[in-house]
């Protein structure tokens, strides 16, 4: 039954070459758009949460009024990070982060370099960032340590083994203790070099001004963040008081953002532009209006041209066709259509990628095409579509009256 329904769907798609070119073309544009745009929407919910202890993970923000306005950054001083350390049991570790261009040489070579990186010796065991050679714990415990990627390994050192090696950062010399795997393009913290924290000289002392830093607090687990937060508000009101002397309406306070929701819901940028998850449902939206009129598309070509199938249809009741088999058969050249316009899909999403990354800002690789994520939206968009485009046609052709 199933080889012949496929042998005569066939034979419809030969017969109406015209008819079959408009109809998988116009579901092969509406499926790519769709499985392009739900590729980047699923890239945008994935920010941050490779990290083995993302669900643990808080950036800390600042929020003061020193007499002339409120102000929210996601930046603090250096105190934050020991001090939430030492007053909180919740805070399990912390690390500081500084991100600025740097010179760096190495023989004859020099280059400057953005994604320069200065951070606690904690980092690398708070976020998941895998070191191809290196101990977590370690490679960043002492003020000439740098971490370096492996595409910076490559460039630097070529096939040499790069651990070991004196790296000049503008005066200083740094030894190479560990090279990490590249940063994924899912990650707001980008880096090519990550140096010590303490070759700065404001790790010497720790202030609650000059917010300059970015920083992380690793918690403990099944930690509420609902209620540390309480505790550091009250904290800080303290704080606010006694120590910083602060009156009237000035104040000095922080609050803490778990890391898987900062790339869509937080309104402080760190070290990578933040979206919008209202613009991630826009978007969606737009991609289901998408598919809706390549369906539409499809079942009003469908029903335009039920009219040289009666015949068709006429002598399969005659010969004791049931309704509900010929509404089978139409529901399966639609099924085997929109597999088609699947097939070509994919692959016109893989050769517009490039182009989309460029629209979007972003660098999704073609492997984002062919995660079981992506895999599985296309099933979905292929069933939807399917079912969308030829229920209507498929339940007229079936009702059709055999006289």
């Amino acid at each position: 039954m199933i080889s012949n329904s496929v042998k005569i769907a066939w034979r419809s798609i030969r017969k109406n070459k015209l008819y079959t070119f408009v109809n998988i073309v116009g579901l092969t544009i509406g499926i790519a758009s769709c499985l392009l745009i739900g590729v980047y929407i699923l890239h945008e919910f994935s920010f941050d949460k490779f990290h083995k202890n993302a669900d643990r993970i808080a950036r800390v923000t600042m929020d003061y009024n020193a007499g002339d306005a409120v102000t929210k950054v996601a930046l603090t001083g250096t105190k934050v990070g020991p001090q939430f350390e030492r007053s909180f049991p919740e805070v399990e570790s912390y690390a500081r982060t500084l991100k600025y261009g740097r010179v760096l040489k190495y023989g004859d070579n020099a280059f400057e370099e953005k994604n320069f990186l200065y951070a606690d010796s904690a980092f690398f065991s708070i976020f998941s960032f895998p070191l191809i050679e290196g101990n977590a714990a370690t490679v960043l415990d002492a003020p000439d340590k740098i971490v370096i990627t492996k595409k910076m390994a490559e460039k630097y050192f070529r096939n040499a083994n790069a651990v070991g090696k004196i790296i000049k950062v503008d005066t200083k010399d740094f030894i190479v203790s560990g090279i990490s795997e590249n940063t994924p393009n899912n990650s707001q913290i980008q880096f090519d070099f990550v140096a010590s924290f303490k070759a700065l000289n404001a790790s010497k002392v720790e202030k609650w001004w000059e917010a300059n830093y970015v920083t992380y607090l690793l918690l403990k687990p099944n930690t509420n963040i609902a209620s540390l937060q309480k505790n550091v508000s009250a904290y800080m009101k303290t704080v606010t008081r006694d120590e910083l002397k602060m009156e009237g309406s000035n104040y000095l306070t922080y609050y803490l953002e778990p890391i898987t929701s900062v790339h869509l819901r937080s309104p402080l940028e760190g070290f990578e532009p933040n979206n919008n998850i209202t613009y991630i449902y826009i978007l969606a939206i737009i991609g289901l209006l998408i598919l809706f009129i390549a369906s539409v598309n499809y079942t009003n070509l469908a029903i335009a041209q039920s009219a040289s199938r009666t015949g068709e249809i006429g002598i399969r009741k005659v010969l004791g066709a049931l309704r509900l088999q010929v509404f089978r058969q139409f529901m399966g050249e639609s099924m085997f259509l929109t597999m088609i316009a699947m097939l070509l899909a994919v692959f016109a999403s893989y050769l517009l990628l490039p182009f989309f990354n460029r629209l979007s800002g972003k660098g999704m690789e073609a492997e984002a095409l062919f995660q079981p994520a992506s895999l599985l939206t296309l099933i979905i968009i292929g069933i939807v579509v399917s079912i969308a485009a030829g229920i209507y046609p498929a339940l007229l052709l079936s009702n059709l009256k055999s006289i």
